[in-house]
């Protein structure tokens, strides 16, 4: 966002939490806020969170306080924190929706039954009454803003891939991949992302223990997730075709993928489209999919494998999409052709474009 908002030649102030690596885009200043001693930040709510959004909204308040801004555009949590200054220091606030935050703590360890998901949800509707525009990343959470706030406008921009998909990997680096990897001839099933519950990653683990002759790939997961998935690989009878390959660049993807005969999203709820499923798409590799809505508002039976949130059900898509390569071939094709013509670099520039042409109209009626 923060790239394509610079390539539309706005100047961009970016506040994030001090962890991670200092990006580079000429015309994005980047600037962080105060490191706090909670170690490393994870996916998903966490108490690590609620502690560095402290300094994160102090800082973000002087900001806006300075009076720079024509717009604040706060992702996530972060819109519904900044609404309450944006009003105070009469600044338009885009909310950008990547998901749903109530919905996130309401199935999170850290606050399953308690006040956080209420009060988070009065904040979010907070928010969308008080935007000036919305932007969202799939049809549900686009239904969602509305019904909360009719009046807001929303724009919906889905995700792009992370890969190019004109860019092929090198067949030398993804041999050395394969080698490194210790995989030895014959399929391999790809899951890439964090290894949060509702990701259904145990899913696809006791799955690998029903699906013979096939090695599966983890890339991504915390030390102790990992621990915990290889424990269950175990238990699966699945251990010596479980590779778990840990948290790797962005720049890998590419060479994960192309060793790759099928991929696999085994999320067992959620609302938005997972980040990872229009990589996978422009990787034109076989998809197998759960089928809950979180996929089916984007994909359907001739794009993609569609199975039961199971063991058994992503078993069988697996060793489906396995079985018949061509026709496999074929929804894999579809999938990214759909991909190129509506979900492509290009179209999220495009949208980015549209939605903020709309934001200046619905700044000029406040």
């Amino acid at each position: 966002m923060a790239r394509a908002l610079v390539a539309l030649g706005h100047r961009v102030d970016l506040l994030t939490y001090p962890q991670g690596e200092a990006i580079e885009v000429p015309g994005l200043v980047h600037r962080r806020s105060l490191r706090l001693p909670v170690g490393r930040v994870r996916a998903g709510p966490s108490l690590a969170k609620l502690l560095l959004d402290l300094p994160f909204m102090a800082e973000a308040a002087w900001m806006m306080a300075r009076g720079r801004y024509d717009v604040v555009h706060a992702v996530e949590e972060a819109a519904h924190l900044a609404a309450p200054f944006a009003r105070l220091f009469r600044l338009p606030l885009v909310a950008d929706v990547d998901s749903s935050i109530p919905a996130q703590l309401s199935h999170s360890p850290l606050a399953r039954g308690g006040i956080l998901p209420r009060l988070a949800r009065a904040l979010e509707a907070h928010a969308f009454r008080h935007a000036a525009a919305a932007i969202t990343v799939c049809p549900r959470l686009t239904d969602g803003v509305r019904a909360q706030a009719p009046h807001t406008p929303v724009f919906q921009v889905e995700d792009p891939p992370l890969v190019d998909p004109a860019v092929r990997p090198e067949p030398r680096d993804v041999a050395r991949l394969r080698e490194t990897l210790g995989l030895a001839a014959g399929p391999v099933v790809l899951y890439s992302g964090n290894f949060e519950p509702y990701q259904g990653v145990d899913l696809l683990v006791e799955a690998a223990g029903r699906v013979k002759n096939v090695q599966f790939v983890f890339m991504g997961g915390e030390r102790r997730e990992i621990e915990a998935m290889r424990a269950r690989s175990v238990w699966a009878g699945a251990a010596e075709r479980c590779v778990f390959a840990g948290k790797r660049p962005p720049a890998e993807l590419p060479a994960f993928l192309a060793l790759a005969d099928v991929v696999v999203s085994p999320r067992r709820e959620g609302e938005n489209t997972p980040f990872k499923v229009y990589t996978y798409m422009a990787s034109g590799r076989p998809l197998v999919a759960t089928r809950i809505p979180t996929h089916t508002q984007l994909l359907d039976d001739t794009l993609v494998f569609l199975v039961e949130a199971s063991p058994e059900g992503l078993a069988r898509g697996i060793e489906e999409a396995l079985a018949d390569p061509a026709a496999a071939g074929q929804r894999a094709t579809r999938a990214r052709a759909l991909l190129e013509r509506e979900y492509s670099l290009e179209r999220y520039q495009a949208k980015v474009r549209a939605a903020y042409d709309g934001l200046l109209c619905a700044i000029r009626r406040m």
